[in-house]
């Protein structure tokens, strides 16, 4: 029997746009198309499985406020509620789902990334499931939380990639923590935790500041063309640092004298992501193929010894000051891995064009 897999990651959904609202941190506005693409390829696919892997930041949990504020504290009630509000914000998203779910030999598999932990929590899955296959259909719909990453037998692993950035890394045996009240709480990384206290402020402000990278180019930039913002931004980043990731270890004497190594490791290595799955690549047994996303840089790479590394990219459009990938990516990328039993299993970088709308909604706030 042959096997179709789709795999998208980092479509970032938001709480959606409301009639007369302006909403600066909603970065997906294709629905649509995603629901586009999708039944094409159910269609392609005929009566052969069909797996869409959903492979992380498919919601951006992060960005979700409660009760006016983003929580560093997640329950799994504050989980379950900011997926359902995710959920609401899109209607024609949570219908193509459904529709896919709900056709003979679908299945969906579905990654936690660093935007998207929450689904960590069984009650966020649940809604997930009330939402996208009820009642029966549920059984289709699996959650890989016990680790980063999703095995194939054909010799591929999928993984959101998150895992290869130290600054949002997480212990997956210890995917909560207790506050003094006695609630659990997802152990969140200081990736994270910069998200909810620096980066989404930021993006409130200047809407466009996540959509360009490297970060740390746009920010040169910024010092001489919006330096009161850019100042402001590295201060905040620099206190969050030191608070949450030095000054908050209770042998913070020692965590100083390591603070070279630290700077190293989870600062100034931010933007090697690339070389950093390939290393990962490189470094594995049995395995051919390693899918990611996290970057949302859309890659093809055929290393020697046959093995390929595909990064699936983002379906928000991102501007890239790196002189080797200048330019604007208008995202709608996804890997696509078939394999019909007979021999090894063929995956290709794919960019959705579909037919072309007589118009789209610009997604810029500012």
């Amino acid at each position: 029997m042959k096997v179709v897999r789709i795999v998208v990651s980092d479509l970032h959904l938001g709480t959606g746009q409301r009639r007369g609202e302006l909403n600066p941190l909603e970065d997906f506005v294709h629905d649509e198309r995603f629901a586009e693409m999708l039944a094409h390829h159910d269609a392609q696919a005929g009566e052969a499985e069909l797996e869409l892997v959903l492979a992380g930041d498919i919601f951006d949990l992060l960005k979700v406020k409660i009760d006016g504020t983003w929580p560093t504290e997640i329950t799994a009630e504050i989980a379950a509620e900011k997926l359902r509000r995710c959920l609401e914000g899109h209607p024609v998203f949570v219908q193509a789902l459904r529709r896919f779910v709900a056709r003979p030999r679908r299945r969906i598999t579905y990654l936690p990334g660093n935007h998207d932990l929450d689904l960590w929590f069984p009650a966020a899955q649940d809604v997930f499931r009330r939402y996208v296959a009820p009642g029966p259909l549920g059984e289709r719909v699996r959650f890989v939380t016990s680790s980063d990453t999703y095995h194939l037998d054909e010799g591929i692993q999928i993984r959101h990639g998150h895992q290869l950035e130290r600054i949002h890394r997480v212990d997956y045996a210890r995917m909560t923590t207790r506050t003094r009240d006695g609630r659990e709480i997802l152990a969140l990384p200081w990736g994270s935790l910069w998200i909810l206290e620096v980066m989404n402020p930021a993006k409130e402000r200047r809407s466009h500041i996540d959509r360009i990278q490297p970060l740390r180019r746009f920010l040169i930039a910024a010092l001489l063309f919006d330096t009161r913002f850019a100042i402001g931004f590295l201060w905040r980043s620099m206190v969050h640092f030191l608070r949450r990731r030095l000054f908050a270890l209770s042998a913070w004497w020692r965590a100083l004298r390591n603070l070279p190594r630290t700077l190293s490791d989870e600062i100034f290595t931010l933007g090697g992501f690339d070389e950093a799955a390939t290393r990962e690549l490189r470094r594995l047994r049995g395995v051919h193929t390693l899918i990611v996303g996290h970057s949302h840089a859309p890659r093809y790479r055929a290393l020697p010894g046959g093995k390929v590394l595909v990064n699936t990219g983002t379906w928000i459009r991102m501007i890239n000051l790196d002189l080797s990938h200048l330019g604007q990516d208008s995202g709608l990328t996804y890997a696509l891995v078939e394999h019909d039993g007979t021999g090894p299993p063929r995956t290709a970088l794919m960019r959705w064009h579909g037919t072309t709308p007589p118009c789209e909604v610009v997604p810029y706030a500012d």
